[in-house]
Formats: C-alpha cells, structure tokens, sequence
C-alpha cells in the first residue's frame, strides 16, 4: 500500500506502509522524519490523508527510511476503512500469479 508524502515545505515523495494495528504504523519514506514531527500521507487516489506522528526512525536502504509512529486525529470510520485497504492490499500482493490461457 504506497501513498503519497504531503507536505508544504518539503517536496513530496512517498510513502508505503510495512505494518499497522490501525493505531501504531510503520512505513517506509523516501524521506527522514525527525522524532515528534507529523508525517501527512495521503491516498493516490486522495479519498483519505492520514497523519502519523512519529516515535523513531532509521534509514532501511535504497534510498528510503523507516518511520514508526502512531496515527493521530483519526476517526472510528478513518481507522476501519485504512484497515480494510490495509488488508486488501496483502492479499494483493500475496495473491499467487494469475496463469494465461
């Protein structure tokens, strides 16, 4: 599940999510984000914007950093749809290759 970074006084990037209980993410970024700073990602499609307030961070390689946090300003509704999509998007990428034919 990718999205992508909003934020006004850098110049965007992305963001995809690595693990969520719907209250404490971990993503991985294209940027680093300080301890205490508010991470603002939004959907591609730009039906949600989710705010993470970071708790720690290192840099994962390659050029993008992990982030861990909590979601912030979420409500019941926000939590259960980003879990649903969460969940979606597994089951995407673990779904087996479809076979031609």
């Amino acid at each position: 599940m990718t999205w992508r970074l909003v934020d006004a006084e850098q110049s965007g990037g992305e963001a995809r999510l690595v693990e969520t209980d719907g209250e404490r993410v971990v993503v991985e970024a294209t940027r680093p984000f300080p301890v205490g700073a508010t991470l603002v990602v939004e959907e591609p499609d730009g039906a949600a914007q989710y705010r993470i307030k970071v708790r720690g961070g290192r840099r994962a390689g390659d050029g993008w950093f992990r982030v861990e946090g909590r979601f912030v300003s979420m409500t019941k509704a926000e939590r259960a749809l980003l879990l649903e999509r969460a969940e979606r998007a597994a089951l995407l990428e673990h779904a087996p290759p479809k076979a031609d034919g």
